[in-house]
């Protein structure tokens, strides 16, 4: 393995049931209100209102590029020497920081599932995966200062994976090895 100072991985954020009627309530809200108003000119009588119409159906056209494209989501896993940094990038426009974690606080590491998860009590977790509940994902679980016991699901590659390892902590390791995870 070469000494690689930082590893990045970028996954993007699967689009779902959720996503698709997040656009469809969206693209209704747009037609909608024009066309209220556009009616409510003839209703009431005043022609301001198409006038009005129009200009608010500018306005929703890019309303609607601006949510649409704002749904495109994606995370980008940093890992410094044992500093593991998750940012959510919005429609490549806007980074917000989501957790950042030394490596050697992690109390456990495993891969995802229901079953495992359930058996532990979480003040936080951070969802950072492209898919919520997938079996690709994995599990870091650390004690936070403020918060108390955190998880993260991410989905890290092989080479994320190899470059952590080392610096989990020696009992992590001991015990990823008797379950033959590690």
């Amino acid at each position: 393995m070469e000494n690689n100072p930082l590893v990045e991985q970028v996954v993007k954020k699967k689009k779902d049931a959720r996503y698709y009627l997040n656009i469809v309530l969206i693209v209704f809200a747009a037609i909608a209100i024009p066309v209220t108003l556009f009616v409510l000119a003839f209703i009431t009588d005043h022609p301001y209102f198409v006038y009005i119409s129009l200009f608010v159906a500018m306005f929703c056209i890019y309303g609607v590029w601006y949510f649409v494209t704002s749904l495109r989501v994606e995370y980008e896993y940093a890992f410094l020497p044992s500093i593991l940094r998750v940012d959510r990038v919005i429609a490549k426009r806007k980074r917000k920081p989501v957790v950042k974690v030394d490596v050697k606080k992690f109390e456990d590491f495993f891969p995802y599932s229901d079953e495992e998860m359930s058996k532990r009590k979480l003040a936080k977790i951070y969802r950072v995966a492209p898919e919520e509940f997938s079996e690709k994902n994995y599990v870091a679980v650390y004690q936070h200062e403020s918060r108390g016991k955190c998880a993260i699901i991410f989905a890290p590659n092989e080479q994320l994976i190899e470059s952590m390892k080392p610096c989990f902590t020696g009992e992590l390791k001991k015990k990823l090895y008797r379950e033959k995870r590690l």
